[in-house]
């Protein structure tokens, strides 16, 4: 958001929308407007922004459709709506102990099972492109970015520490055992595994003139 005041400079404007903005800092520029509000509902002026970008926002509504407009109806003809949303169908564990191997391919199912019973689509990410193709809008592009990553790393670290933290949700499924838990966060900080834990995909689009 920073980036995004300095480019704009001083005579621009940036709008930061957030259903909680208790990490957003309260020394950003005066030039920076800040709004705890669910994109969804929030009253935003329509055909007034250049730029409209949301990270890892969709994945989290089941009625991403809606966001989805909201922001396409507050962005300007000729304006460009960037969005980056998670793969989770990339996760795969890739080189490591057999038996942690089995017990990171059923995490990775308990986390599609989570996603599909709350009506969400853990693999919104695909989808992005072919979104804004049926939207309308043009000078599309795509990136997708699945970074390797070895035990003990920062990314298999966070995400050991997020099984931890959803064992309960995870065993709720019926999918996974404690033994399969604790089997993934060994893989998880053995340095000798490999894995991809998800894939993220963005794309840039640019809404047609009137």
């Amino acid at each position: 958001m920073r980036w995004m005041a300095d480019r704009v400079g001083p005579s621009g404007q940036v709008c930061a929308v957030d259903l909680s903005t208790k990490f957003l800092s309260a020394q950003l520029p005066p030039h920076v407007e800040i709004r705890q509000a669910d994109i969804r509902t929030v009253p935003l002026s329509a055909d007034s922004f250049d730029l409209v970008h949301a990270r890892y926002v969709l994945i989290h509504l089941p009625d991403y459709e809606v966001a989805l407009s909201a922001m396409l109806a507050a962005l300007k003809p000729g304006g460009w709506l960037v969005l980056e949303e998670p793969d989770f169908s990339a996760s795969r564990g890739i080189a490591g102990d057999a038996a942690q191997l089995a017990s990171v391919r059923k995490i990775n199912q308990a986390i599609q099972f989570m996603y599909e019973t709350r009506g969400m689509d853990y693999a919104l990410g695909l989808k992005l492109l072919p979104l804004l193709q049926a939207r309308g809008l043009h000078d599309l592009a795509m990136e997708f970015d699945a970074p390797w990553s070895s035990g003990g790393s920062g990314m298999a670290r966070v995400m050991a520490m997020s099984a931890e933290q959803l064992r309960d949700k995870y065993l709720a499924t019926g999918l996974v055992t404690e033994s399969d838990v604790e089997g993934y966060c060994r893989f998880a900080q053995d340095p000798q595994s490999q894995a991809v834990y998800y894939a993220t995909v963005a794309v840039m689009g640019r809404k047609r003139s009137e």
